[in-house]
């Protein structure tokens, strides 16, 4: 007689091809009466090697939503007028055309207005709806840098006079700055309110139409301004001015107050230049005064999403929203792997919305506290909910597909990590476990944050017979407090390295059926970093993958988009004050040491770890005749994991499989 085998062990798992079947919620707005519920769906396109996304919106007494956009393209910034008639969203179509689109709810029908040139994002409405806001990169290029005299060919040539004259996702910035623009309806005309060597975003109309509120960043990062300052603008004619004159440290996402007598806003007081560890707390600042006051430091977290996951094409979500006549101020709340919702009075008495163990990736709120929010979890990479009168209703089921697969559960713990600390980890156990067989590990490390989002590429490793482990070590990004995203700072590779390994040998005693001779270890961005530490420094692992990786700290301070601010702020120094302490945080002084099987994967358009940082770890391998391969991505930056060309997504999970499953096997033994 056959052995009776449960039907859910028959389930295939995620592959990478699955790509092409995901739908992503990105962006969300409820309407200010709170009965039309509109959000952007996001999926791969094979034919393009590209993305598609369409604007639906869901009348919320009804069963089903509507599409409003048509065509192909990215709809983007959707924006309700105050009156709820109108709701503006930015268009780029597949062919390469802008547009700003506005659908009237009241005839279901929607009007297109073409714009030359660059794009109109981060939009919003005047309060008699005559008139948008936005952002567009716009050039700022003066004539001495690219005159031309008579009888000689042009010059080909950059002019950088900023330290940001680059930007990871978008290109060469040098004479491109980000500039707040206002778009008349009627007439269609384009007016621009900002013309400065800065980037400007998050512009926000009062409630009286005559001032505009929004952020500045300077392309320095040793000055306070480099960090993000909030500026108002009377209109029209005005010059902007800064709300905080007497400021120092971040300010960004300004929301006004129902009087316009305030404006909350995210930020913190720690002086420039700092990295991107010190957390934003919600602020009030009074208009009038020009002075602000924290609403709730004693929350010690971090206010916006910071859990990263491939699922999502940026990589934090920092807002601060205030609805038009409410009493609450809203925003995000990172805590232990998890993005909850909360809100807070002006007074500062804080109320938790959401908290579970999930992330809420976006969000938006009504004057009487009606919520629309997307919410994404382990098996599931979003959906859209709406809570009205204490009932929260599921608004999609987006990704039913995944229910005839089969997926991996994370199990969580907590383990002691280096002088007493818990360190929160997780694992996930391939299918169909049998405690007597040994099974081969991947390790994913980070200096980031593992959250409880989904994710394709732990569900694949899992899939195809691996247990897969990831810890919040100390130095994660957000969740865990501010001492403890601070604790590696100048210790790169120090105890946050020790903290990792006391949690691998952690695991191997609760997981005696994990094979020690076949574990490999993987990571990308700091993550990267750490898999190259990790190698150099022990020879546990039989394959390593690592992933648009720092290598060389010296050198990643000038070609980085981020390299002065973050060298000196995770190593404590600067090349030329302390090269050695600097270069002892540097993988790539440890090379010499690697014998691990590696696998180099970088983008060649990568401005956040540039491609020079792959280029120095696999020469110095290679001259060394150590087993090492580099892959590189054309075209891609570095966010390739997570919005990458689908045929080079799909292409880097077969690669780093193909790799383990080279050096490790997939199957127990």
């Amino acid at each position: 007689m056959s052995k009776h085998v449960p039907q859910a062990d028959l389930r295939k798992g995620v592959m990478p091809e699955d790509l092409f079947r995901f739908h992503w919620i990105e962006d969300l707005s409820l309407d200010p009466g709170g009965t039309l519920a509109a959000y952007t769906v996001r999926q791969a396109d094979a034919s393009l090697n590209g993305y598609t996304s369409h604007v639906y919106v869901h009348q919320l007494s009804s069963a089903a939503p509507l599409r409003i956009s048509s065509g192909s393209g990215l709809a983007s910034s959707l924006a309700w007028s105050r009156d709820g008639r109108q709701l503006a969203y930015s268009w780029r179509g597949s062919d390469g055309t802008n547009a700003v689109c506005i659908w009237n709810s009241d005839d279901g029908t929607t009007r297109q207005i073409a714009l030359q040139g660059a794009p109109m994002g981060d939009l919003n409405w005047s309060p008699d709806a005559t008139r948008l806001v936005g952002v567009r990169w716009t050039r700022q290029a003066r004539e001495e840098d690219y005159g031309v005299r008579p009888g000689i060919p042009a010059p080909t040539i950059k002019v950088v006079r900023r330290l940001r004259y680059k930007q990871d996702g978008i290109g060469w910035v040098h004479d491109r700055f980000a500039q707040i623009w206002i778009l008349e309806i009627d007439s269609q005309l384009l007016a621009q309110i900002t013309d400065s060597e800065c980037d400007y975003a998050e512009p926000r109309f009062n409630h009286r139409g005559d001032q505009l509120a929004f952020t500045a960043v300077a392309r320095e990062q040793n000055i306070d301004i480099g960090q993000g300052g909030i500026f108002l603008c009377e209109l029209p004619g005005g010059s902007p001015r800064p709300l905080l004159p007497g400021w120092v440290g971040q300010s960004r996402s300004p929301a006004w107050s129902p009087d316009d007598r305030s404006i909350a806003f995210a930020g913190h007081t720690n002086p420039a230049p700092t990295n991107r560890r010190i957390f934003a707390m919600p602020y009030l600042a009074d208009v009038a005064t020009g002075s602000a006051r924290a609403l709730c430091n004693q929350l010690d977290q971090e206010v916006g999403n910071y859990a990263i996951a491939d699922q999502r094409a940026g990589l934090s979500n920092i807002t601060v929203r205030w609805p038009d006549g409410g009493e609450w101020i809203y925003f995000l709340l990172t805590v232990q792997g998890a993005t909850h919702l909360y809100r807070v009075s002006s007074s500062g008495v804080v109320e938790p919305l959401v908290e579970e163990k999930a992330v809420v990736f976006e969000y938006s709120a009504t004057a009487t506290g009606d919520l629309l929010y997307g919410k994404a979890g382990p098996s599931n990479p979003g959906d859209l909910y709406h809570r009205s009168g204490g009932v929260t209703t599921r608004l999609t089921a987006l990704n039913s597909w995944l229910n005839d697969r089969w997926l991996a559960q994370p199990q969580e713990y907590w383990y002691e990590g280096l002088e007493g600390a818990k360190v929160h980890a997780w694992v996930m156990d391939p299918p169909q476990i049998e405690p007597e067989k040994k099974y081969p590990l991947v390790l994913q490390v980070h200096c980031s944050m593992f959250s409880w989002d989904f994710s394709h590429e732990f569900q694949i490793m899992a899939g195809c017979g691996y247990v897969v482990a990831y810890f919040n070590q100390r130095g994660t990004t957000a969740g865990y407090g501010q001492a403890w995203t601070r604790a590696s700072e100048g210790d790169q590779g120090g105890k946050d390295y020790q903290e990792i390994m006391v949690g691998l040998d952690d695991l191997l005693i609760r997981k005696p059926y994990i094979d020690t001779s076949r574990m490999g270890v993987t990571g990308g961005s700091c993550g990267g970093f750490m898999t190259n530490w990790i190698v150099g420094h022990n020879d546990r692992f039989r394959a390593a993958v690592t992933q648009r990786s720092i290598t060389n700290q010296i050198s990643f301070f000038g070609c980085s988009d981020i390299g002065p601010e973050c060298t000196r702020g995770e190593t404590s120094g600067d090349p030329w004050s302390n090269i050695e302490s600097i270069w002892r945080q540097s993988p790539l002084a440890y090379a010499a040491n690697i014998r691990t099987p590696l696998l180099i994967i970088h983008s060649d358009e990568d401005h956040r770890c540039a491609l020079e940082q792959a280029e120095q770890l696999f020469a110095a391998l290679r001259w060394m005749n150590r087993e090492v391969e580099l892959v590189i991505f054309e075209g891609e930056n570095h966010g390739l994991s997570r919005g990458g060309r689908p045929g080079n997504r799909i292409e880097r999970l077969r690669r780093i499989v193909g790799w383990f499953q080279r050096y490790l096997g997939t199957h127990p033994s």
